[in-house]
């Protein structure tokens, strides 16, 4: 049986340098990717590289004894195309692979970090949001869901006003899956009928000008 793994980790305790993938190495190919920040347990980055085995696919988690336990899964599914690496969003992203590369970007559920103290702990800021415009070419996305409403507002402002993003879904957030795959946190909310904010962002630009300075939201758990 899996060890226990804490929810909640200090991402600033993560001090690894993962430098560019050596794609060739990880998957013997250079295909198009998909890079889920922060993907727990992995459930939903396995089964999207199941269902796109044309896609390479990345997680990077900041939790060790859970990537550990992510790669011990990947090896008994015996999937090709699909690696998780130990790593911070926040500092790793930059320089991970080339432009034009990566084509999609998850970001499931991240930590809301409600006390003000923590709030640079949050792994969407405003700098995150332009590392992942830098990688993603024209048309990529960046698929993102909350189940606390002020996370989810702060997440959606952040892309909004990046410069290089629009809106694909409603700006209730309040929709239906775009994607046929789910989280196992996504899978609880849904069948206890709580609600789930999920947005959808498409590149249509490349941003301009310095990175914006923006405000933090409160974020209060139910």
């Amino acid at each position: 049986m899996a060890r226990r793994v804490r929810r909640h980790a200090n991402p600033f305790s993560c001090n690894v340098e993962l430098g560019m993938l050596d794609r060739m190495a990880l998957f013997g190919r250079e295909a198009l990717l998909e890079i889920e920040l922060g993907p727990g347990n992995a459930s939903f980055l396995f089964d999207r590289a199941r269902a796109c085995p044309d896609t390479d696919f990345v997680g990077i988690e900041v939790r060790k004894p859970m990537v550990d336990q992510a790669m011990e899964r990947q090896e008994r599914l015996g999937l090709k195309n699909a690696v998780v690496l130990y790593g911070n969003a926040n500092f790793n992203l930059k320089g991970l692979v080339s432009p034009n590369i990566v084509k999609c970007f998850h970001v499931h559920f991240p930590d809301p970090w409600v006390k003000k103290r923590h709030w640079k702990r949050r792994m969407v800021q405003p700098q995150l949001v332009r590392d992942m415009s830098e990688l993603l070419d024209i048309g990529g996305r960046i698929y993102a869901q909350s189940d606390v409403p002020n996370l989810a507002k702060e997440m959606y402002y952040f892309f909004s006003e990046d410069g290089s993003f629009e809106s694909l879904l409603d700006p209730s957030m309040l929709v239906e899956r775009p994607i046929p795959e789910f989280t196992d946190w996504e899978k609880h909310h849904e069948d206890i009928g709580e609600p789930i904010y999920r947005m959808l962002f498409e590149k249509v630009r490349v941003a301009e000008g310095p990175v914006p300075e923006l405000e933090h939201q409160e974020a209060e758990l139910k």
